[in-house]
């Protein structure tokens, strides 16, 4: 079964590959903030997006601690202050919001850890000892149900759920100490149907594709 999910998944052009690519900072994220954001936050006071070393020591006063919070963008006020209706003050930047492309890039670039340059592009769907997807409980679920898996040390994890066209509904990235992890999901504002989703875990060496499973809304 999971070898035919993963199949459906590569034929809508959502390999593990392309999907997790690791983002490069100098290449990818800080053209974005010298585009839309250096302007107001290049070094005057408050958040600098200058550089690297900047960007990863500006704290967000209003927020009381860094911008980036590595493996966790729903933590980080950098992700809160470029999306929609952020908690202080008004959304980032100015001059324009910015794409859904470039905030899921900035999203992904922070989920991964933040990291300056990329450690490495390759996901393996080989997995050791430890490693396993359990599947999601309640399936059918309505509206919501719990996504497990098992790792044998602390990991960062990355969930993304598509429909069945292969549309990406939403991604979820974390943290998860060894043993067991439960990753709660609600679909209370998503249409009945059925929808795929896709898990990897990282570690300090590699990426490690934990599987893909299909789960079911009914309402």
């Amino acid at each position: 079964m999971r070898r035919l999910i993963l199949s459906f998944l590569l034929c809508l052009g959502i390999s593990s590959m392309n999907v997790m690519a690791q983002v490069d900072y100098e290449d990818e994220i800080q053209p974005i903030f010298n585009a839309s954001c250096t302007s107001c936050h290049g070094g005057q006071s408050g958040v600098t997006l200058t550089s690297y070393s900047a960007t990863m020591n500006s704290v967000g006063d209003q927020y009381d601690k860094k911008i980036v919070i590595p493996g966790e963008p729903n933590n980080s006020p950098l992700v809160d202050k470029i999306e929609p209706n952020p908690q202080f003050g008004s959304r980032m930047p100015q001059g324009g919001a910015l794409s859904d492309e470039q905030i899921s890039l900035i999203r992904q670039w922070i989920a991964e850890g933040a990291n300056e340059v990329p450690t490495s592009n390759e996901v393996i769907a080989e997995l050791p000892e430890g490693f396993e997807l359990k599947g999601n409980y309640p399936n059918p679920f309505n509206p919501s149900t719990n996504i497990r898996f098992q790792v044998p040390e602390a990991v960062t994890y990355q969930l993304k759920i598509y429909t069945a066209h292969g549309a990406l509904v939403e991604e979820i990235a974390g943290n998860a100490s060894a043993g067991e992890t439960s990753v709660p999901v609600s679909f209370r504002n998503q249409p009945s149907g059925i929808y795929f989703y896709q898990l990897v875990a990282i570690t300090a060496n590699e990426r490690y594709l934990l599987g893909s499973e299909k789960m079911t809304l009914v309402k």
